[in-house]
C-alpha cells in the first residue's frame, strides 16, 4: 500500500505535468508579443545584458528559442547579449570528469542557452563548469581567461566583470533561484559556506590549439539551500527590480546589477547567512561561529 508521502509525490508530479501542458497548449505567444513586453522595459542602455531563461515557464512561444534570441538581440540593439552555458563537468561516481569542449559540450541550463552559444559570432568562455556565452561588443574581453580563475563566478571571472560594468540582468521566465550573480556577491563577501573544502582539478580543451588544459576550481557547496527565489521582493522594495507579465510567467529585469551587487555584499557582511534558507541559519551559525570569513580558499 502506498504511503502518504508516495501519494503526495505522485499528485505533485501530475499537477506539475498538467501545468506544463497548460502553459504549452493554452498560452501561445508570438514574436510581436515578446518584443512588445521587452520594449515596455525601456531602451536598453547598459554595455551588457545577462539573461537567465526558462522557455517552458511562459507558454508556447512560436519559434521557441530562436524567437527569444532574436527578440533579445533586437532589444539590446548594438550592445552585448550574454547567457550562462553551464555544463558542470565535475567527476562522476567513478571519479572521472568529462573534458569540457567549448565547441561541442552542450549547456545544461536550458534550451535557449544551448541554442544561443551555437550561433555565429558568439564567444564562449573555456570554464569547465560555468562557461558564459556572449555576442556583441566586448565579448572576447568579457570571456577571456575564465579557465584561469579558481572560482566559477568570483574575482576575475566574466560574472565579476559583468558586475563591474553594471550590466543589466533579465530573468526571462526564470526565477531568482538562478541569479548567478548572487554567488558573485557571496564570493566577494567571503561567506563561509560557499565552497566545498577541497578544490577540483578539471579538464578543458583549448579552443585554438586543441590542447587539454588542467583547471583547478573551487566547487560551490550545493548542499546549502539558498533563499534566492524570495530575493525578488527584497530587490523590488528597493526599486532595483521591475516585473512584466508574459504569458503564464513573468520577466524580472534588473537595470543595474552593480547596484544590486553592492547592496547584497553589504548585507552579507552584516549577516553572513542572509542568502541562506532560514531553516539552516542557526545550524550554520553554530558550525561557523558567525564568522563570514572563508578560510578554505586555496592559493594557486
Amino acid at each position: 500500500m502506498a504511503s502518504l508521502q508516495q501519494i503526495s509525490t505522485a499528485l505533485n508530479w501530475r499537477v506539475s505535468r498538467y501545468r506544463k501542458f497548460a502553459r504549452q497548449r493554452l498560452v501561445r505567444l508570438d514574436s510581436g508579443r515578446v518584443r512588445e513586453v521587452l520594449a515596455s522595459l525601456g531602451v536598453f542602455r547598459s554595455e551588457y545584458l545577462l539573461v537567465h531563461s526558462s522557455l517552458s515557464a511562459l507558454g508556447n512561444i512560436q519559434g521557441g528559442d530562436a524567437t527569444i534570441v532574436e527578440a533579445l538581440l533586437a532589444w539590446v540593439s548594438g550592445h552585448a547579449l550574454s547567457m550562462p552555458t553551464f555544463t558542470y563537468c565535475y567527476p562522476d561516481r567513478t571519479g572521472k570528469a568529462p573534458v569540457f569542449e567549448v565547441a561541442s559540450t552542450p549547456s545544461v541550463v536550458g534550451v535557449v542557452t544551448d541554442y544561443f552559444w551555437r550561433q555565429p559570432d558568439v564567444v564562449r568562455s573555456l570554464h569547465p563548469t560555468h562557461s558564459l556565452a556572449c555576442v556583441g561588443p566586448g565579448s572576447l574581453e568579457l570571456c577571456k581567461g575564465h579557465e584561469l580563475t579558481d572560482t566559477p563566478c568570483g574575482g576575475g571571472t566574466p560574472f565579476k566583470r559583468l558586475v563591474e560594468r553594471d550590466c543589466g540582468v533579465l530573468m526571462f521566465g526564470a526565477t531568482m533561484d538562478t541569479y548567478t550573480l548572487f554567488h558573485t556577491a557571496e564570493d566577494e563577501a567571503q561567506v563561509p559556506y560557499l565552497y566545498e573544502p577541497q578544490p577540483y582539478v578539471l579538464k578543458t580543451k583549448d579552443r585554438g590549439s586543441g590542447d587539454v588544459l588542467s583547471v583547478t576550481v573551487q566547487r560551490q557547496d550545493s548542499t546549502i539551500d539558498r533563499s534566492f527565489r524570495q530575493m525578488d521582493s527584497w530587490l523590488e522594495e528597493r526599486r532595483l527590480l521591475v516585473r512584466r507579465r508574459l504569458g503564464f510567467g513573468q520577466l524580472l529585469f534588473i537595470q543595474h546589477a552593480g547596484d544590486v551587487h553592492e547592496q547584497v555584499v553589504r548585507q552579507l557582511r552584516r549577516e553572513p547567512f542572509f542568502l541562506v534558507a532560514p531553516s539552516l541559519r542557526k545550524r550554520l551559525t553554530r558550525r561557523f561561529g558567525g564568522s563570514n570569513r572563508f578560510s578554505g580558499r586555496f592559493d594557486r
